[in-house]
């Protein structure tokens, strides 16, 4: 069995909806469903939270991760 601290859980996120452009920094119920998805993960005790990481290329997704203290992976276009 793996031991906890090698497994690693990406959560990708990206603004470009066709149907509700920028939806996940869309303003929800005084939040975003970027914000959230990431208070849910924050109370995963499954994994550690360095274990967690946002996969985001635009910089308004990157900066919500961060205010959350959340590792960022700053993939590609």
């Amino acid at each position: 069995m793996k031991n906890i601290n090698e497994v690693c859980v990406i959560i990708q996120a990206r603004l470009g909806s066709q149907r509700v452009p920028q939806k996940m920094i869309k303003p929800f119920a005084q939040t975003t469903l970027t914000d959230i998805a990431l208070e849910k993960i924050k109370q995963c005790k499954a994994f550690p939270l360095k274990n967690f990481y946002l996969s985001a290329w635009e910089s308004e997704l990157r900066n919500i991760a961060e205010k959350h203290n959340l590792n960022v992976f700053h993939r590609s276009e």
